[in-house]
């Protein structure tokens, strides 16, 4: 009988051993692991949070150091089991890039129908203007990852030489020869809304704008390289765009856009020998302003 108790006891002891050491792994795995990572499909990972980069996060779970790609973690918070004010929720951490800096160039072609030109010369003179050349130059902040405002400047430039021409004053008389060239530059000043949609990995991202601003109009009629005439015109412009950004670094992507720019006007300033008059285009007319603009640039965000 006492060697039976003598077993009884024993393993009595060795249960309670057992179940020490037990709570004592726990005390120590959930000292240890304080941290929370939240996966993209939904998994908890209780660990120790040691490093986080725009590209990974570095923990150490089971006593194995080990990363994983930031594009796959929903969320992370370091002290999670910690703070006794912790919703059972874990918060959503914003990690996005906020700054964004834009430079675009690339060409443009008018959208204004172009009036009837007898002369074979002068009409292949104004279709040729209506193409050119232009660059952007764009300034955002985002509020969140998908909304923001955005400051920008467009200039816009169309220029042809008509070639050999005689030039003849009131009368028709000729008063002399040689090349025409007419060019026009149109300077736009605003503010767009964006929306931003970046794709699963939030590297390459679609952008999305609206605006609003400042147009001016600026057409200049030189004869052997001297100017002319000028008209030149304000008016309240509109842009839409829509873009895609792939990044190509941490902070630098390459982007493509295509947008509309929009505006007319009725009232201009004509400048002919140093004297300007206030002119007005006929009711029921105007001068359409629209382009519509294909551009590539950089990226810069932060």
């Amino acid at each position: 009988m006492q060697s039976n108790k003598r077993k009884i006891n024993k393993n009595n002891i060795m249960k309670k051993v057992y179940l020490i050491s037990i709570s004592i792994f726990l005390i120590v795995c959930n000292i240890q692991a304080q941290d929370l990572i939240v996966t993209n499909s939904g998994d908890s990972i209780n660990c120790n949070i040691t490093k986080v980069t725009k590209s990974y996060v570095y923990f150490i779970f089971q006593q194995k150091s080990t990363a994983m790609p930031a594009n796959l973690v929903a969320t992370h918070q370091k002290g999670y089991f910690v703070d006794p004010s912790t919703s059972t929720a874990p918060p959503v951490i914003e990690d996005f890039p906020r700054f964004r800096v834009a430079v675009d160039a690339g060409g443009q072609m008018r959208t204004a129908k172009l009036v009837e030109i007898e002369d074979v010369e002068l009409r292949k003179h104004a279709q040729k203007l209506r193409m050119g050349l232009h660059y952007d130059l764009q300034a955002a902040y985002f509020f969140t990852e998908t909304i923001g405002i955005e400051a920008m400047f467009s200039q816009q430039l169309f220029w042809n030489t008509l070639g050999n021409g005689v030039l003849t004053d009131a009368n028709e008389e000729i008063i002399g020869s040689g090349k025409f060239k007419e060019s026009t530059r149109l300077n736009y000043i605003g503010a767009n809304y964006l929306v931003r949609l970046f794709d699963s990995q939030k590297k390459n991202s679609w952008l999305f704008a609206f605006g609003l601003g400042y147009m001016n109009h600026n057409n200049r009629l030189l004869f052997n390289k001297v100017e002319g005439e000028r008209n030149t015109a304000n008016t309240l412009g509109v842009n839409m765009s829509i873009g895609y950004d792939l990044e190509s670094s941490e902070n630098i992507s390459l982007g493509f856009k295509l947008s509309l720019m929009g505006g007319s006007y009725r009232n201009y300033k004509h400048t002919a020998e140093r004297v300007t008059t206030n002119e007005t285009i006929p009711d029921n007319m105007a001068e359409g302003l629209g382009t519509i603009k294909l551009s590539i640039g950089l990226r810069f965000n932060k």
